[in-house]
């Protein structure tokens, strides 16, 4: 269940109606007090806080935000939703900058719709909400599934790999929207096959994206410094880092030449802190290292390129 905590001004009767309306249909938390914000964030740790009109309380925790202006047109900041009210204010939201907006009428202010269907597509929202950058949500377990199962599927035998800690079902369908978003979804079901897993139910999803984001695909008939080349143009994705390793591993790949070729590219540095995200990431082998890692701040800058890469 994902949990909600609605912060709303005081002396406003209508938004209080309608919070409270809502929270009928939706199991969550409410306050117009900013201490006590404090403290249900802390005791608490909503999944979601949803803002209704302006409110003077700050972000608690890693709780994720969803706006309702109610007529209010500002620069909202680390924002996950907005909720507009009609298609008008949807419009005057839009030409001020503010992106992700849903329209989600008001029973209170519209016969056009009843609190059932506002709940409804509420719940819609929040849910795409949780839905979105997915690695932020996934805890070490799950990364650590993830690694062992991806590297099983690269190199076709789970023989290759380690035991890892059980999965919990919320966080495998984490993962599993993490590997849609970053283009590994075929490898990961190969490498559950392959390890004996049993295989998970898989439902659709919808959820927030960066803006002009493409899930990446496999480019498997690319040399190494095609790869890089991407990488420099498009940033750093898991489906590039599983290409690079496929590389490595094909029975056609020679250390020295690709050396030979990085070198005269000046694509040395890189390649050796990409083959320290390899490691972190896929597990890979020291013996499939044609050079020595590097772990300095351009290492550190992919690491982050990798984290951030499906942040809003």
């Amino acid at each position: 269940m994902i949990k909600v905590l609605h912060i709303y001004p005081k002396n406003d009767p209508l938004t209080t109606r309608y919070v409270h309306l809502l929270m009928d249909k939706i199991e969550s938390k409410a306050t117009d007090n900013a201490v006590e914000f404090k403290s249900i964030c802390q005791q608490w740790q909503p999944d979601i806080i949803h803002q209704h009109g302006p409110v003077d309380v700050k972000h608690q925790g890693h709780s994720r935000w969803v706006v309702s202006p109610n007529g209010l047109v500002s620069a909202f900041d680390d924002y996950y939703a907005v909720i507009a009210r009609s298609p008008l204010e949807a419009d005057n939201l839009q030409k001020a900058g503010v992106k992700r907006i849903e329209i989600i009428k008001n029973p209170l202010i519209t016969k056009q719709v009843d609190f059932e269907e506002t709940a409804g597509k509420m719940r819609h929202v929040y849910e795409k909400v949780m839905n979105s950058n997915p690695l932020d949500l996934m805890d070490d377990d799950a990364k650590q599934a993830l690694a062992v199962i991806l590297k099983a599927a690269i190199c076709g035998d789970k023989r290759w790999v380690e035991q890892y800690l059980p999965v919990s079902t919320s966080q495998m369908r984490l993962l599993y929207i993490y590997a849609s978003l970053e283009g590994v979804l075929p490898l990961l079901d190969d490498g559950i096959k392959l390890i004996g897993m049993e295989q998970p139910k898989r439902e659709a999803f919808e959820c927030y994206l960066p803006e002009n984001y493409t899930v990446p695909t496999s480019m498997p008939a690319s040399g190494i410094l095609i790869l890089l080349a991407d990488i420099q143009q498009n940033g750093l994705s898991l489906r590039r880092l599983a290409d690079i390793f496929s590389a490595l591993y094909a029975d056609t790949h020679d250390d020295s030449k690709l050396i030979t070729m990085l070198e005269d590219n000046n694509l040395k540095p890189m390649f050796a802190s990409i083959l320290k995200i390899l490691q972190e990431q896929l597990l890979l082998d020291d013996g499939y290292m044609p050079c020595p890692v590097i772990d300095n701040s351009a290492t550190n800058h992919l690491r982050k390129s990798l984290q951030n890469h499906l942040s809003l």
